[in-house]
This record gives structure tokens, C-alpha cells and sequence, in this order.
């Protein structure tokens, strides 16, 4: 989703109309998420094409594109429901139909400041809701701390997005005194931290860099922790792994995987892992290696809640066996359980996650 928005605002600060397509709901069996996006730009003779994104591919796509071509023209945002049955489930390789609502909209110049502040709060880490009336006005941006960018709002319409905003993983319909308005929340990446800049590291931040995760690496030798070998990682070189989750995200939104070059490095940041919130914990290594740190690790006082909360041998059991391999495998988890991480937040506006140790 960020990807998209780094697209956007490449186009519109050169002064290009582009319309936006965004899922708000989908029911059944589609090949889209609620929250999948896909930006379009004009092409001469009033059609349009895809610059970034997609909402499915096949038929579905194809009509999404002539109603995106038609909101370039005249401007009207519209939310238009697909069904996914017969010709339209066939034309996108279901076996089964769905329904999904699409809103089209087209953005310009004068959104540009918007997507912008948006661009700043989501790489301070920040979580945003962006208020775009079904109709016609101005979109908002809804800030934390009550803080918000771009149209006046109603302070009970503005107070009334914000909880509803609390609940969802993926845009939806609010409706306000018989208004109804595109509420869509935008968070920065899942911060993936990996400890170790080994090879298994490696291709585990090439292939999590691919799936949208905002991936840091560390480790204590310059030689493999630097930008060289991560090109598409933020690496940072530690002194020692003593407190190396300093000035790290540990929150639910986190993600650990552990690949140290050593078992006692292992133990050390799993220790300061469990002393955290963070969603997914990971070590790689065998079981007997798994339970030599566990050992170690009660004898720190740590509870078998707390062991509980670690995946090892890491990653999905795909009979890996190279470091690509493996980092497949380790990703194919990690993708898992953000989708479980976002089913929850949808559910109850608060990510499941185990307990701290203290």
C-alpha cells in the first residue's frame, strides 16, 4: 500500500490526473482484499491504464478500468458493487463468485498537500485515517492526538470517524447524519527486525522487503550488517546485543526473527524479545538447539507463556534447505501472521498478542 502511495505522489507532483480504485468491502470469493488498491492514468481516446496496484485482474479489472475512465471524465467519486458470478468469476480465475465494492475516485494536483502529510506522519511510524466524502468536498486526514489535516470538519462527524476508525484493518462506508464518506486507515509497514546479517538474513530481507515489510537488520560486525549486502533493509551495526532493542519498534506491530551466528547471541536478544509486545517472535535453529536456549531461559525466570509466544524452528515446514529456501519459508510465516495481526485489529481494534515477561 505504501509502494502505491510513493507512485502517487511521484504522479501528481508532475501535475498528472490519475483516478484511484480502491476495495471498501469484499464478500465470497474474490481475488482481492478489502484495501487493495490500484492506481490508473489517463491514455488518449478516453481510456486509461494501471501505473500501480491491482484490484484482481480478469473481467473485474477490465470493468473497474471503464468506470475509473468515466470519474477521470467527469470527476464524480462512485462506489460501484461487482458481482463475481458467471463470465466476471470465470474472467478472474474463480471457481466460486463473490461481490466487491470498488470506490473510484480521481485525484489531482490540489490533493497533493494531503497524501503528502500523509507520506510524512506514515514514515514517523504513525497510523492515519483519511475521511473522503462519497460525494462531493474535500478529503481529511485524521492524525493521532486529535490532531487533523486539510477540510474542517464537524467536531462530531471528525469524533465519530476516529472511533470507528479505532476498529478497522481495511477501508469501509462510515455514514454521518445521512452522509456517507470512504474511511480508510493507512499505517506504516510492519517493522521486521532481524537479527543476525548472515546469509539466511539476507534473503530473508530481500523477499520481506518484497511483501511490505520495512526491514531492519543487526548485527554486531560492519563487515555484514551495513547497506552494501541490505540494499532494501535500514542495517544497523550494534556494540554488542546487550539492550539492542533501544530506539527499536516493540509494540504488536513488531516482528523478530532471530538468526544470530550463535547460540548465546540467540539467547540474549530472545530474552529482551520476551520483555517486549512484540506480534511475531521467531528463532531459527533445530529443536534441540531450540531447547538448549528454552533451558537457559527458565533458569532466567522466564515462564513456558512466555516460550510459548516464540516460533522455533521457524517458518513453514517446506522442506527448506538453502538460505533462499528458508527465507521463503520464514516469510510465508511472517505473512501468515500479519494477516492474523490485521484480522484482529479489524475485529477489536487491538492486535492479540501474548503478555510481556516481566
Amino acid at each position: 500500500m505504501n509502494d502505491i502511495l510513493q507512485t502517487l505522489l511521484t504522479h501528481l507532483e508532475r501535475g498528472e490526473t490519475l483516478a484511484q480504485a480502491t476495495i471498501l468491502t469484499h464478500e465470497g470469493s474474490t481475488p482481492r482484499s478489502a484495501g487493495s488498491r490500484m492506481l490508473l492514468a489517463p491514455v488518449a481516446g478516453g481510456g486509461v491504464r494501471i501505473i500501480a496496484g491491482t484490484v484482481g485482474g480478469g473481467l473485474v479489472e477490465a470493468q473497474v478500468m471503464a468506470r475509473a475512465a468515466q470519474v477521470l471524465a467527469d470527476g464524480q467519486r462512485r462506489v460501484e458493487c461487482f458481482e463475481l458470478t458467471g463470465e466476471l468469476a470465470a474472467g478472474a480465475d474463480m471457481i466460486c463468485g463473490g461481490r466487491l465494492r470498488v470506490f473510484l475516485e480521481r485525484l489531482e494536483s490540489g490533493d497533493l498537500a494531503l497524501f503528502r502529510r500523509l507520506d510524512q506522519a506514515l514514515g514517523q511510524g504513525l497510523r492515519c485515517l483519511r475521511l473522503t466524502p462519497l460525494g462531493q468536498g474535500p478529503a481529511s486526514l485524521l492524525l493521532p492526538e486529535g490532531e487533523h489535516f486539510g477540510a474542517e470538519l464537524d467536531p462530531g462527524l471528525e469524533l465519530e470517524a476516529r472511533r470507528t476508525g479505532q476498529d478497522i484493518a481495511a477501508p469501509v462506508v462510515f455514514t454521518s447524519s445521512g452522509r456517507n464518506f470512504a474511511l480508510e486507515p493507512w499505517a506504516a509497514a510492519s517493522p521486521l527486525l532481524l537479527f543476525g546479517a548472515g546469509h539466511v538474513s539476507r534473503s530473508t530481507a530481500q523477499v520481506a522487503a518484497l511483501v511490505g515489510f520495512q526491514v531492519t537488520v543487526l548485527d554486531d560486525r560492519p563487515e555484514f550488517a551495513n547497506a552494501e549486502r541490505f540494499p532494501q533493509a535500514r542495517p544497523r551495526v550494534l556494540t554488542s546485543y546487550d539492550n539492542c532493542f533501544d530506539g527499536l519498534p516493540s509494540g504488536p506491530e513488531a516482528f523478530v526473527v532471530i538468526v544470530t551466528r550463535g547460540h548465546v547471541h540467540d539467547a540474549e536478544v530472545l530474552a529482551q524479545a520476551l520483555r517486549t509486545r512484540a506480534g511475531y517472535i521467531g528463532m531459527i535453529g533445530s529443536r534441540r538447539k531450540r531447547d538448549a536456549v528454552y533451558e537457559r531461559l527458565r533458569g532466567q525466570g522466564f515462564s513456558e507463556a512466555d516460550l510459548a509466544r516464540v516460533r522455533c524452528p521457524i517458518g513453514l515446514d517446506i522442506g527448506a534447505e538453502t538460505p533462499e529456501e528458508i527465507a521463503v519459508s520464514i516469510n510465508a510465516e511472517l505473512i501468515a501472521c500479519r494477516a492474523r495481526l490485521l484480522a484482529s485489529l479489524a475485529k477489536t481494534g487491538a492486535p492479540e498478542t501474548g503478555t510481556p515477561a516481566s
